[in-house]
């Protein structure tokens, strides 16, 4: 009896030991709001879960002076039908360069835009697209010896941490900043005196255009009268601001080819301009010819008749073709060994076969749209308008060129711009007596 009465005791302490430890687990469980039971292990990854507190970065100037500089090439391709041109302006500020110069900044390539010795090979004007636009300047290096590699007197690079014998990715630093249709394609390293506009010797523009009712035989007999050197004068955009007085020019070659085999008004066609120089809007004040030419508008002789000053000492007023199918295509360098990032470039002919894509289906669509257009126009011919969005010479009847009125000759323009040169002299001649006389009126 006693021991039934010592076994009873012993079980109700240890359920009320039980039903003490459950209530605190429940309770627990309701603050916390966990399930019962699982309080232990809901805690556990609750503080694993919490993330350790980050030390704030240190925000100061980038020292520039650890590093080395080099005197560098780019080749940059891109796509200009979004851009204001390839140089910078003040505005407005959606250029190439800027973009550029944005970049370089930001990845600590270089300072500021004034100090860095740059040079480029060729202004592109809005719109105009290039796959061998080259750039030069002196960028950070992480080098302490190599070619174009240059340490000044302060420069403490030799005290800095780090392996110092691999150069920096100077092609992934500048495309992962860039926007997408801007590409730095490689780099080269070269002397403090390279220039990329001196240096070149020759460039190559592409202008791409679709057949349309144009003959590409007369359009590729024409051309041959522009090779070689010549006064362009009357086929570009003096720049008597700019200090340009000489328009010779020597063109290399010129080629018109259709790009595939047929004969429809939608075959993609181009042409191929070689030279060792080009004035401003030369290559689409040509092409503007040559598609006169091309429609039976003008014969090839009117080029010949351009080209000689003394018969035609001023430009015809006639309108320029677009600048959308225009590219420079290539800039050519002595002794220049462009080097590269294999997986980089893999990325941007990637990035460039997507956008193709695009706009391939895109124009694969119109295209199967106009076929079935036109259909409903038979027995009538379908309208054969293909180049005319590319060279506008407005409504109504053709007047040839030699009827039309003239631009200011070479003579008269440097006349003009003489008398503007001296009446700002004379105003700022003026403004400094005015001054002088303020300042006698009233000393200090």
């Amino acid at each position: 009896m006693i021991k039934k009465k010592l076994l009873f005791l012993n079980l109700s302490v240890r359920l009320q030991s039980s039903t003490v430890t459950i209530d605190q687990r429940c309770s627990f469980s309701v603050m916390s709001g966990t399930e019962p039971g699982q309080f232990e292990r809901s805690n556990t990854k609750s503080d694993a879960a919490q993330p350790r507190p980050k030390k704030p970065r240190t925000t100061g100037n980038f020292e520039f002076r650890k590093y080395a500089k080099r005197h560098v090439a780019l080749r940059i391709a891109y796509l200009g039908w979004s851009y204001h041109g390839f140089a910078i302006q003040k505005t407005p500020h959606n250029t190439i360069e800027a973009h550029l110069f944005e970049a370089l900044e930001k990845v600590k390539l270089v300072e500021d835009a004034l100090n860095c010795n740059y040079s480029r090979c060729g202004r592109t004007d809005k719109g105009v697209s290039a796959l061998g636009q080259v750039v030069s300047l002196t960028v950070r290096s992480n080098l302490l010896e190599a070619e174009g590699v240059e340490i000044t007197e302060d420069c403490t690079a030799h005290e800095r941490k780090g392996d110092k014998t691999v150069e920096l990715p100077y092609m992934a630093m500048l495309n992962s900043t860039l926007p997408e249709d801007i590409r730095v394609l490689s780099w080269a390293p070269v002397g403090p005196d390279f220039n990329a506009r001196f240096n070149c010797l020759h460039r190559t523009y592409k202008y791409f255009f679709p057949k349309g009712n144009l003959d590409i035989s007369e359009m590729r007999e024409a051309a041959q009268k522009l090779v070689g050197e010549h006064d362009f004068r009357n086929f570009c955009r003096m720049d008597i601001s700019g200090g340009v007085t000489n328009f010779r020019r020597r063109i290399l070659s010129i080629d018109v080819n259709e790009l595939s085999d047929g004969d429809s008004p939608y075959q993609q066609c181009e042409i191929t301009i070689v030279g060792l120089a080009f004035l401003w809007h030369q290559v689409r004040c040509m092409v503007a010819i040559l598609f006169l030419i091309g429609h039976g508008l003008e014969k090839p002789e009117i080029i010949d008749h351009m080209l000689d000053i003394e018969k035609c000492p001023s430009k015809p007023q006639y309108g320029m073709a677009s600048e959308l199918p225009l590219v420079l295509y290539d800039s050519v360098y002595e002794g220049v060994e462009w080097r590269r990032c294999e997986r980089n470039y893999v990325k941007t002919v990637s990035h460039f076969q997507q956008m193709w894509t695009e706009m391939t289906v895109k124009s694969t669509m119109l295209r199967r749209m106009l076929d079935s257009l036109e259909l409903s126009l038979l027995p009538s011919p379908p309208p054969t308008s293909q180049v005319s969005p590319l060279c506008k010479q407005g409504g109504g009847a053709y007047k040839p060129l030699l009827s039309r009125p003239t631009s200011a000759t070479l003579e008269e323009r440097l006349a003009d711009h003489k008398r503007k040169r001296a009446r700002e002299c004379q105003l700022q001649e003026q403004e400094a007596d005015t001054d002088r006389q303020e300042q006698l009126q009233n000393p200090l």
